[in-house]
């Protein structure tokens, strides 16, 4: 199968394209800087229309990964790429054949615990961009699809060269600036990201008409829940970071959050109302019609991931 897969900078979308290749599947990589897998490179923008449509030419199948994912934005860039970017690779799915998106539970969150349940509503109205952005291109993708589609959503995706989840906890400990709502009691669910991989592989080989994976949204986790404190001090130990996070009351958490939001002047705060929310309810999913549909599984777990999140420092002591 020619597969083209947007986003392969990022470190999912990197990982499905070498798994994919692995495979013996051929694959062009779609983003804006190279991939760094070593298959073939598109330098491209998915806002660009134009663009997308003439990397996907000849192609069997598009696995859109490519989305703007920061704290904080213009809603104008949120919707030019995480809605029109998802719409132009829509359009290249129609003509491909076959269509995998990549969206997110943030999707679905309501500033309360998700414990044990499937794929809900993307109905997100919230003042996260990122979250509702997606939500918008999620619905948009399941609205009458033009070709065999399968959404997947995975949740806190992980691993070595983590620039987003690893890499903010470790920079913020180091710099003596790691706080956890309710000292991070909340039971979580993440995904090692190669098993979200092998989840977004298994999705594409259910993009076939009729197939019943087909327009719905899939949750992915590694399917073992544990409390953020006990994620974060395994991330930090891998890392090699001797520090403890401070513990903010949650109430707290979300008022220090809504009010940075209000007065930070960069692109990034260091927290955001959303994200001390979602670090302060518990949200863990139902895995079991996944598995069966997607006839796929997690074969990487927690203990396993942290272990070779060691070994990659060990290698690289300046990350």
């Amino acid at each position: 199968m020619r597969v083209l897969v947007t986003g392969a900078s990022s470190l999912l979308g990197g990982r499905v394209a070498t798994a994919l290749a692995e495979r013996g599947d051929d694959v062009t990589c779609f983003q804006r800087r190279p991939s760094g897998t070593g298959l073939r490179d598109v330098a491209g923008d998915v806002r660009d229309r134009d663009a997308l449509l003439g990397a996907a030419a000849g192609h069997d199948a598009v696995v859109h990964l490519a989305a703007l994912v920061v704290p904080r934005a213009p809603w104008a860039d949120f919707l030019a790429v995480n809605l029109h970017g998802t719409i132009h690779a829509r359009e290249a799915a129609r003509r491909s054949g076959r269509f995998v998106h990549v969206s997110t539970p943030s999707v679905a969150f309501h500033d309360a615990p998700a414990v044990g349940v499937g794929a809900e509503p993307a109905d997100y109205v919230g003042r996260d961009g990122y979250a509702r952005s997606k939500a918008v291109a999620e619905r948009l993708v399941l609205a009458d699809p033009p070709v065999p589609t399968v959404v997947v959503r995975p949740h806190l995706v992980w691993g070595p060269g983590d620039t987003q989840l690893v890499g903010r906890i470790v920079e913020r400990a180091r710099a003596g600036r790691l706080a956890l709502p309710d000292g991070g009691r909340a039971l979580i669910d993440s995904t090692y990201v190669d098993d979200a991989a092998d989840a977004l592989v298994a999705a594409l080989d259910h993009t076939t008409a009729g197939d019943e994976a087909t327009g719905r949204a899939w949750l992915v986790t590694g399917g073992e829940p544990r409390p953020v404190r006990d994620l974060v001090a395994a991330i930090l130990a891998a890392a090699g970071v001797d520090a403890a996070p401070r513990r903010v009351p949650a109430p707290v958490a979300a008022w220090v959050g809504r009010t940075v939001e209000r007065v930070w002047r960069g692109d990034e705060p260091p927290l955001t109302h959303f994200a001390a929310r979602q670090l302060s309810v518990a949200h863990w999913f139902d895995q079991r019609e996944t598995h069966r549909v997607l006839g796929w599984r997690p074969r990487v777990g927690l203990d396993e991931g942290f272990t070779r999140l060691r070994a990659w420092y060990a290698d690289h002591p300046a990350a």
